[in-house]
């Protein structure tokens, strides 16, 4: 069997992967090759010693702080202390650090201190290195300490080389994230369709063995189950859950095929997988960033600033926004479709405004964007049911109404029940909606002195039917004289519809004094 072994990285191995830009070491007593064995917050209102190895994060202090040097006597024990200064401001506290017998670390950037935090857990979970007896993962190219981290594609890659199998990792939704790419190794059906739709189908993606990958740390073996194999001739998989601490972030999936791995491979297998954990933090942390700056554009570029569209990328014409909602966490609406788009539309964006993703999305014409709205609804259908609006066509200038667009479809389509619609197609109830808004806003409007007739649904029946005592007759239910005699009626009491005019306004207080739907 090949021994994995750990080991923490050394103080100048966690400040080459957090990058020297952004940090520098200005004291280190006993070397930079001192083990780090995790981030800690410093917490004033503890005075707990920090536990060994540890990189202090100096947050709330600077070099200038009254209690720096005391809060660095404090510090015994630990590996190093980060404080946010530049590297002169932090020399003031060389000396205390020299006597802790600690490290001191300048923060010269405004990073976050929690993004910081993230990274310095990032180094340490990947560790010094992969090391091994001699085996396959000595071989030229497939030294894992190589790998940048974050770099998914790379991380496989080296997976799938050790075991000669194709490896592919998943989210916790059973979306692709990486696949690899060795010469020689073959997919099978299931793994060739995962890459072209980038997610798992919803019949081979079991709620309960997600459950079994993601709440534990071993690895297990599954075949893949029709109509990808059969009882006869089974093509089975290993599954590992990936995670950081105690939240998990994906799976690590290993095509065996036909024939099975050695039964001790599985324990390699589950160290891969805990130190996928780095990278999926790594990768995530850049996508978020990536996403939340893309987001912010988005927001820009609909409150009316075109040059948001030229900082995306997206071109000034051509333009139509998109609008989804989903009866779930807005949230988890906002990932799927973020990482849809990652998929299939990488020069759209998006961003969420109270419970509605709102998408820019290049497209030539509404029939293309309609498409790519269906194609989303219909790839997420099975974890979220979408209501998708597409707005009118724009431009970089005019983004301002097709996202009024969008949200007029989208409130056609929740009292109409269908999922997906473009502003051509509801056109007709968008504009009654409109009318509705504008009467509400403008009480002082002389459409609000025509009051419906006592007989309103008379009159309504009649109206609709184009003024056809029959057809008006029979959706009331009652005979032509009667509907005749009532109309008379209303004409005897001052009541005019003898006028296409006086017609047309008598139907638009009857529609518009129905409630918005």
């Amino acid at each position: 069997m090949e021994q994995v072994e750990y080991l923490e990285p050394s103080l100048a191995q966690v400040i080459e992967r957090i990058g020297p830009q952004y940090v520098t070491v200005v004291e280190a007593p006993h070397g930079v090759d001192v083990p780090v064995s995790g981030p800690a917050i410093l917490d004033p209102v503890l005075d707990d010693a920090p536990r060994p190895g540890t990189l202090v994060l100096l947050v709330g202090l600077t070099a200038g702080s009254p209690d720096a040097e005391t809060t660095l006597h404090g510090l015994t024990g630990a590996a190093a202390a980060v404080v946010r200064a530049d590297v002169a401001a932090a020399e003031r506290l060389a000396p205390a650090a020299r006597a802790a017998g600690i490290a001191l670390v300048a923060l010269h950037t405004q990073m976050p201190w929690s993004l910081l935090h993230t990274m310095v857990e990032d180094a340490v979970l990947l560790g010094d290195s992969l090391i091994s007896a001699p085996g396959p993962l000595e071989a030229p190219g497939r030294d894992l300490g190589s790998v940048p981290l974050g770099d998914l594609n790379a991380l496989v890659n080296v997976i799938a080389e050790t075991f000669d199998r194709p490896v592919g990792i998943l989210d916790t939704e059973w979306r692709l994230l990486a696949y690899s790419a060795v010469p020689g190794q073959v997919n099978d059906e299931l793994q060739r369709q995962v890459i072209l739709t980038k997610s798992v189908p919803a019949s081979n993606a079991p709620r309960e063995t997600r459950r079994l990958l993601l709440t534990t740390q071993q690895a297990l073996r599954f075949h893949t189950g029709e109509p990808f194999d059969s009882p006869e001739q089974r093509v089975w998989r290993i599954g590992v859950g990936i995670r950081s601490g105690p939240e998990p972030l994906g799976m690590l999936w290993i095509l065996e095929g036909h024939e099975r791995l050695p039964e001790e491979r599985l324990v390699l297998a589950e160290e891969f997988a805990r130190l996928a954990g780095a990278h999926l933090l790594r990768a995530r942390t850049a996508r978020d960033a990536d996403r939340e700056r893309r987001g912010r554009l988005v927001g820009e570029a609909l409150d009316g600033d075109p040059a948001a569209c030229r900082r995306l990328g997206l071109p000034r014409t051509g333009l139509t926004v998109l609008a989804i909602t989903s009866q779930g966490q807005p949230e988890h609406l906002l990932d799927a479709v973020a990482t849809y788009l990652d998929a299939y539309r990488r020069s759209a964006a998006c961003v969420l405004r109270d419970h509605t993703v709102y998408c820019l999305l290049p497209a030539p014409d509404l029939r293309t964007a309609r498409e790519t709205a269906a194609d989303l609804a219909r790839r997420l259908a099975p974890r979220h049911r979408l209501t998708a609006a597409v707005g009118s066509p724009a431009t970089a200038d005019t983004l301002a109404t097709s996202l009024r667009h969008a949200d007029l479809v989208l409130t056609v389509l929740r009292s109409s029940g269908a999922r997906v619609a473009t502003i051509d197609e509801v056109r007709p109830a968008a504009a009654l909606i409109e009318l509705q808004s504008l009467l509400a806003a403008h009480p002082n409007l002389l459409l609000h002195t025509f009051s419906p007739p006592a007989g309103e649904e008379t009159v309504t029946a009649w109206l609709e039917a184009h003024g056809d005592i029959r057809a008006a007759a029979a959706s009331l239910a009652v005979h032509p004289n009667t509907l005749r005699y009532r109309l008379r009626r209303l004409e005897s009491s001052g009541y005019d519809l003898s006028t296409p005019d006086a017609r047309l306004t008598t139907w638009l207080r009857l529609r518009l004094s129905q409630p918005p739907p």
